[in-house]
């Protein structure tokens, strides 16, 4: 309550301040120099930001200085009845009826704006909320699917001369099934974490982070023959866990879905209109354009997983990542020739984040 009554005492006494800036120009423009004309009434702009800033109590502003406008020139002139005076009160009425529409209108858009903090304030509970039974629902389900896991290899080790084909081939359903649900839920795991687990940004090198993630990928960039070049990388303020995470699933899937011939993937990264452009280019398989704005969707797919294993998680992943720090994420593609993805970090975004 306190800190409500200065902020309105605040208020009040910076519309005092408009109020006699306002009868400062009145004075000015109507007696000094004479004006009459009802375009004058622009130089009132002060009681106008009073008015908008006021609200509903704005309109006492303009009718306040309306009665001094007519005072002032009534001092000059006391015949009410004549032109002068006459052509004052429409000028006076015409700084009324803007005050009012002004005042009116500034209360709406201030109860539009109350009424959007509180939607955005909804969003961000329900967000948290999600993202808090995400980050449980996947924890806790994975006790009860290494339990069906291990029983069933427990069974299938046990009772093995007991059970024929078709319940070995059931077994194997049982497991499988168990383990790419395992996996689902790791990554549902992961991805709930980017904004509950996140970690302060610190000041990073960008090259050894990418190293890292590199060396993570050691046995998929050997088995591929993949080559993998980059350009000198800056050092940002990021959550370093992050960008690892970023750079592997850009590499990753670089690899994965590649042509016959060995991937050739190149990282580079340059300052352009305030802001990091990174672009990670291969050859490999290449996108349909039309999917260009599906590829983000939690857990889409654009091939089956006997083509191509995954969960369709490790893009919306990196979309996500980027979307903390204020950037985006689009890809440029060409079917058959190879990828560019490309992903913004706006330099203002990492003081702050």
């Amino acid at each position: 309550m306190k800190f409500k009554f200065e902020d309105e005492r605040i208020r009040v006494f910076i519309i005092i301040i408009l109020i006699i800036i306002s009868c400062i120009l009145i004075y000015y423009f109507e007696i000094v120099l004479g004006t009459t004309l009802l375009i004058a009434l622009f130089f009132y702009l002060p009681s106008i930001l009073a008015c908008i800033w006021w609200n509903k109590k704005g309109i006492t502003v303009p009718c306040f200085l309306s009665v001094i406008l007519i005072i002032f020139h009534l001092i000059q002139d006391p015949n009410i009845f004549s032109p002068v005076t006459i052509n004052n009160l429409l000028r006076a009425f015409s700084l009324i009826i803007v005050g009012t529409v002004v005042a009116l209108l500034s209360e709406q858009l201030s109860n539009r704006e109350y009424e959007l903090n509180d939607i955005i304030e909804d969003l961000k509970r329900s967000n948290e909320d999600l993202q808090q039974f995400a980050y449980v629902a996947s924890h806790d389900l994975q006790e009860p699917l290494r339990a069906i896991t291990s029983f069933s290899q427990l069974l299938e080790e046990k009772y093995q001369d007991k059970i024929d084909k078709d319940g070995k081939e059931f077994l194997y359903f049982i497991t499988d099934g168990a383990k790419k649900m395992n996996n689902l839920i790791k990554d549902l795991l992961l991805y709930s974490r980017i904004t509950t687990h996140a970690q302060p940004p610190t000041p990073n090198n960008l090259e050894i982070i990418l190293k890292d993630a590199l060396f993570n990928l050691h046995e998929a960039i050997k088995e591929s023959g993949a080559t993998i070049t980059y350009d000198k990388l800056p050092i940002l303020t990021v959550d370093k866990t992050q960008f690892l995470q970023l750079f592997q699933n850009f590499v990753s899937n670089a690899i994965k879905f590649r042509r016959e011939e060995p991937p050739k993937i190149h990282i580079r990264a340059e300052l352009v209109n305030n802001e990091w452009l990174f672009s990670i280019k291969d050859n490999g398989i290449g996108i349909e354009s039309k999917y260009f704005d599906r590829l983000y969707n939690i857990f889409y797919r654009l091939h089956t997983k006997e083509e191509y294993p995954g969960t369709g998680i490790g893009l919306p992943i990196c979309k996500k990542i980027v979307q903390r720090y204020g950037g985006k994420v689009w890809v440029e593609s060409e079917l058959g020739k190879g990828s560019t993805f490309y992903f913004t970090i706006p330099i203002k975004k990492l003081k702050t984040s």
